[in-house]
C-alpha cells in the first residue's frame, strides 16, 4: 500500500493522468476537482434542448498520441476509442470530394503518397508542398530557435509556398490541429507538427475518435482505476491556495478552511488559475510563475444538428472555402441506432462565431449544410444546439514557448500539469497526459531523493 500522498488540484485529463502515473509509481494521489464531474475541458452532458448526452466539443487525436493511448489502455477504456491505421480523410471543396489517403508504402513514403491523389492542388502546387516538407525535415528546432519568432505562414511563403498550397493544404491541417489560423501560429510549432504528422511513422496521422461520451471515456474510467488502486477523488472541492510551511508545500487550503495534506501538490488547472494558488510575494519564484500570465487562449464552437434522415455518408469530412470546416457523423461514429442523423460541425479559431446567437448560427449553418450536402436539402432539422468553449485551447503564437513552464517548479513540493506546460506538444489531450506523466515522474524522483 502506498504510504506517500500527493494532492492534485484539478480533475481534468492532466490531473487524472498525473494520478494514474503516481499510482503506478507507488504514490497515493488525492484529486480535488471544484466541479461535480471530471474531465476538465473534455466532458459530456445532457443537453436541455435535445435531451441527449453530448460532448462539449468534438475531440480527436492521432496515432502519434502514444501517451494518450497508453493512458486510455491503463484505465481500461481502449474499447471506447477508434483510430485509423493511416492518413485517410475526405476533403470537400465546391461540391468536389478528394481524399488525403496514404498508400500502403514503407516509412515516410506512405504519408507523402497522400498528395498524389489529392485533387485540390495542382501538379506544381504538389511540388511546392514537397519542397516545403523537405525544408521542414531539414529544420533544426532549439529552445532559442528563430522559428519561434515568425509565423508559420511567413515561414512557408519564404520557402516557395503560395495561397493555393497554404489554403488548400497547410492550413487545412493547421487550423483544426492548433485551433488557430496559420498566420497566427509560430513557425516552430507548425514545423514541429508536420515533422510528427507527415514526416514520421505511417501510423502517426491516423485519426482517432472517441466512441463514447467524454465523461465516460476520460472521467469515469479514470475514477474507477484511481479509486480501485487506493487513490482518492473528491469533487465539489474549491482549492483557494497552497499551504507553505518553512518554505515548503505541505498541502492545500480549501474554501471551507479544510487542510488537505500531502508530500507534494500538483496544480493541474489552466495557467490563469494556477497563478492564483501561489502567493505573489513568494521569494525567488516570481520570475518563474509570472511568465504563465502571457498564456492566451482560442475559442472553439461546436454546432450540433439532428436531422430526420442521413445527410452524409462519411464518418467525418473536412471542407475548404466553407465556414463548416470539419463535420463529424456522430451517429455513425458512436454506432447509434437511429433513422435520423446527428452531425457535429467543429469550428476552430472561432472568434467569428463565438458571439453569434443560436438563432443566427442555426440560419447560417443549416443553410451551409444544404449547400454542401445535397441530402440535407430534403432533410428536416429535428433539433439544434450550440456549445461554445471560449477558452478551449492555449494559443501557440510566435514567442509563446517562453510562457510554457516546466512541470517542476522552484517552489519545493509544488509541480505543474496541464497541456499548456512545456511538453513539446500543442494544446491537445496528448499534451495533457504527457504533462501529468512528467509531473508524476519528477515527484517520485524528488521524494526518493529527499528520503
Amino acid at each position: 500500500m502506498a504510504t506517500r500522498t500527493v494532492v492534485i488540484v484539478g480533475g481534468g485529463i492532466a490531473g487524472l493522468a498525473t494520478a494514474v502515473r503516481l499510482i503506478q509509481l507507488g504514490i497515493k494521489p488525492i484529486v480535488l476537482e471544484k466541479r461535480p464531474f471530471l474531465g476538465g475541458r473534455a466532458f459530456s452532458f445532457v443537453d436541455k434542448d435535445s435531451g441527449e448526452e453530448i460532448d462539449n466539443g468534438q475531440h480527436v487525436f492521432v496515432g502519434a498520441c502514444d501517451h494518450f493511448q497508453r493512458y486510455i489502455r491503463d484505465i481500461g477504456a481502449s474499447h471506447q476509442i477508434r483510430i485509423e491505421s493511416r492518413l485517410n480523410f475526405p476533403v470537400l471543396k465546391h461540391g468536389t470530394t478528394s481524399r488525403l489517403r496514404a498508400k500502403n508504402l514503407p516509412g515516410k513514403l506512405a504519408n507523402l503518397s497522400a498528395l498524389l491523389g489529392y485533387r485540390h492542388v495542382g501538379v506544381l502546387a504538389k511540388l511546392r508542398i514537397l519542397w516545403g516538407l523537405l525544408w521542414i525535415s531539414l529544420a533544426r528546432l532549439k529552445f532559442d530557435s528563430p522559428h519561434d519568432r515568425v509565423s508559420f505562414d511567413d515561414w512557408l511563403r519564404d520557402h516557395w509556398q503560395n495561397d493555393e498550397t497554404i489554403n488548400n493544404f497547410w492550413n487545412l491541417i493547421i487550423l483544426p490541429s492548433l485551433n488557430d489560423h496559420i498566420t497566427a501560429v509560430s513557425a516552430y510549432t507548425g514545423i514541429e507538427l508536420f515533422k510528427v504528422a507527415l514526416l514520421g511513422s505511417p501510423v502517426n496521422p491516423g485519426l482517432g475518435i472517441p466512441l463514447a461520451g467524454l465523461s465516460s471515456l476520460v472521467g469515469e474510467s479514470a475514477r474507477r482505476y484511481i479509486e480501485s488502486n487506493g487513490g482518492e477523488i473528491r469533487t465539489g472541492i474549491h482549492v483557494e491556495s497552497v499551504n507553505i510551511e518553512s518554505g515548503r508545500i505541505t498541502g492545500v487550503k480549501t474554501s471551507t478552511v479544510e487542510m488537505v495534506e500531502g508530500e507534494a501538490v500538483v496544480s493541474a488547472v489552466p495557467a490563469a488559475d494556477m497563478t492564483h494558488l501561489v502567493p505573489v510575494s513568494l521569494e525567488g519564484s516570481d520570475d518563474f510563475f509570472t511568465a504563465a500570465e502571457d498564456i492566451r487562449t482560442a475559442p472553439i464552437v461546436a454546432i450540433h444538428i439532428w436531422y430526420d434522415r442521413p445527410v452524409m455518408t462519411e464518418p467525418f469530412v473536412a471542407t475548404l472555402d466553407s465556414p463548416l470546416q470539419w463535420i463529424f457523423n456522430d451517429t455513425d461514429l458512436k454506432s447509434k441506432r437511429d433513422s435520423g442523423q446527428h452531425v457535429i460541425i467543429s469550428l476552430s479559431g472561432a472568434w467569428e462565431w463565438q458571439d453569434r446567437s443560436k438563432e443566427e448560427l442555426r440560419q447560417i449553418f443549416t443553410e451551409e449544410m444544404r449547400k454542401t450536402f445535397p441530402q440535407a436539402k430534403e432533410a428536416a432539422v429535428k433539433k439544434f444546439t450550440v456549445v461554445k468553449m471560449l477558452e478551449a485551447t492555449f494559443r501557440v503564437t510566435p514567442g509563446s514557448r517562453n510562457s510554457r513552464l516546466s512541470q517542476r517548479t522552484p517552489l519545493p513540493g509544488f509541480y505543474l500539469a496541464g497541456d499548456w506546460t512545456d511538453t513539446g506538444w500543442p494544446s491537445t489531450m496528448e499534451s495533457a497526459v504527457r504533462s501529468g506523466n512528467l509531473a508524476a515522474e519528477f515527484i517520485a524522483e524528488d521524494i526518493d531523493t529527499r528520503r
